[in-house]
């Protein structure tokens, strides 16, 4: 009950997830605080980004003697298997990230830093594959077929409800309907059109809805699962585009 949390790798890998995510609050913050022109904000964001990101690339690296003394075969994948490409990523991308953070290209470093983090998190995916549990592979552990397509139905529709919400909430921020000066400007027509014909995104959206659905429900074979898949993936990118390209057209015409 104890142990395995108690434990020097469990310890490691919840501190290098407190510096993480300080880690990208700091990027993000810093790049919000450069983009309302808060140079103290901005100083103290770029301060701390820096420094989160140091100490969670020395906790990974630490980290690795510590897995290496609970669990040798976790770290010789990590290094030597199909996980080393991602470990590889991470570490790059989290150099780049801070260089971009020093030079104050923080746009850039939003996108560097997230990709440091996933590619930790997919690095440990990787490493541990096909045998995620103990002496199961994923196959074993795997509940039935039917089970599996409910599953992922109902999480592909709750991202159908909730994704466009966010992306809403997106737009609103982007196109700075939260901050009076913004909307000012908003106001004065100096917003241009939408790069994309949104409608076209819309279209695609339902239509990529309807078929997504219509495969995993009716369709029996595994390749049309497989599509269907796809064709709900497909839906929410469309239709997250299709409300958050206008916004950032609107956030670049009013920067």
């Amino acid at each position: 009950m104890w142990t395995s949390w108690l434990n020097p790798t469990s310890i490691v890998i919840g501190a290098l997830a407190v510096a993480t995510s300080a880690y990208l609050a700091a990027v993000y913050l810093a790049a919000d605080a450069a983009h309302d022109q808060e140079r103290a904000l901005e100083r103290s964001f770029r301060l701390r980004a820096l420094a989160s990101g140091v100490t969670a690339g020395a906790i990974a690296i630490g980290g690795l003697f510590v897995v290496n003394a609970d669990d040798h075969a976790l770290v010789h994948s990590l290094l030597h298997g199909r996980a080393l490409p991602a470990v590889i990523v991470s570490g790059l991308a989290g150099l780049g990230t801070l260089r971009l953070v020093s030079w104050r290209r923080y746009e850039l470093a939003r996108y560097a830093a997230s990709l440091a983090v996933a590619a930790i998190i997919a690095g440990w995916a990787l490493s541990r594959w096909p045998t995620i549990l103990p002496g199961l592979t994923v196959h074993q552990a795997a509940a039935p077929h039917d089970t599996l397509v409910c599953i992922v139905v109902a999480v592909l529709g709750g991202g159908v409800v909730l994704l466009p919400s966010l992306a809403l909430l997106f737009r609103l921020t982007l196109a700075g309907r939260f901050r009076e000066d913004e909307v000012a400007e908003l106001e004065k027509g100096t917003v241009t059109h939408p790069s994309v014909n949104v409608r076209v995104l819309a279209s695609a959206a339902v239509a990529c809805l309807i078929a997504g659905f219509g495969l995993l429900n009716i369709a029996d074979s595994s390749w049309a699962h497989a599509v269907g898949v796809a064709c709900l993936f497909g839906f929410i990118a469309r239709a997250f585009s299709a409300i958050v390209v206008p916004a950032l057209d609107q956030h670049s015409a009013t920067r």
